[in-house]
């Protein structure tokens, strides 16, 4: 879902090793881009609950995402707030980079740099 939010993996600037992998488990959560809504920021982070068993169900999401996509879709005005916020995010969503680093040996690179 972040990578929904911000067009980028979780940790993308990180190297996937054992000390992010060890992070994660201490609690880092990757970060959602500028805009996103808060209401799928909430929902985000009950799935990536360090307690399983307080994650919500593949039901409980599919019903959340259908709930907001007849929101949006189907211009629900009793839920304006979820509505405008789903619009302003759509409008950053096209201005966001997408330039992922490459990890070599010796260095950090992004994909411009490599052309």
């Amino acid at each position: 879902m972040t990578e929904m939010s911000t067009g980028r993996p979780p940790h993308y600037d990180i190297e996937y090793d054992e000390i992010l992998a060890i992070k994660i488990c201490n609690g880092l959560r990757p970060e959602f881009a500028e805009g996103t809504p808060e209401c799928y920021i909430q929902l985000a982070n009950q799935c990536m609950d360090a307690n399983p068993s307080n994650r919500p169900t593949a039901s409980d999401i599919y019903y959340k995402l259908l709930e907001w996509y007849n929101i949006v879709y189907h211009g629900d005005a009793s839920e304006l707030t979820i509505l405008k916020s789903f619009q302003a995010a759509d409008a950053i969503i096209s201005t966001l980079s997408t330039d992922l680093p490459i990890y070599t040996k010796d260095k950090l690179t992004t994909n411009e740099e490599m052309e």
